[in-house]
């Protein structure tokens, strides 16, 4: 029974984890030619690929229907065109924070103003992602959100060192 339940909560932990690539190229830390921890910024066919291979997983797990998943991938692309321009500000934040870092002289207000730039950029991110889960949830039916909430808690919700961002929609 237990096998029963472990193979779809890796499959939907997994999915779920990486959605909408918030926590994709560009997000957090990079050189300044504007990649993100040593990785090419993604491609939209990139996109594409990593959006089919998570519908097809929350499918298999959520049992989401034609429409939901319609709607669901539109979500997708439309935040990850939205996030093309955060990841243009955040790179443009954490160049303005080197700039001040490798000064001859050490300016601290100026750069305690870069930084709080940076961290409200990152906030807003936060806030984002959070968004994104709720239109999410609100695409699925009660007895999916409550499947995903109980997958999501053992795949890297509160409390778990696993996940970067927990349950990850």
């Amino acid at each position: 029974m237990k096998k029963q339940v472990l193979i779809p909560t890796l499959i939907i932990g997994a999915l779920l984890t990486g959605s909408l690539a918030l926590a994709g190229p560009g997000f957090g830390g990079g050189d300044c030619n504007g990649k993100g921890r040593g990785q090419d910024t993604m491609t939209y066919g990139q996109h594409e690929e990593r959006m089919e291979r998570r519908l097809e997983m929350m499918n298999a797990v959520l049992d989401l229907t034609e429409d939901q998943q319609e709607q669901i991938e539109a979500l997708f692309n439309k935040k990850w065109q939205d996030k093309q321009s955060q990841r243009e500000e955040m790179q443009a934040a954490r160049d303005a924070m080197r700039e001040v870092r490798t000064a001859d002289t050490f300016d601290e207000a100026d750069f305690r103003v870069r930084a709080d730039t940076f961290a409200d950029l990152k906030i807003e991110l936060m806030v984002d992602r959070q968004k994104a889960k709720q239109e999410i949830y609100a695409i699925m039916t009660p007895e999916q959100q409550e499947k995903a909430d109980k997958l999501g808690g053992m795949m890297g919700g509160k409390g778990h060192k696993g996940g970067r961002h927990g349950f990850g929609i």
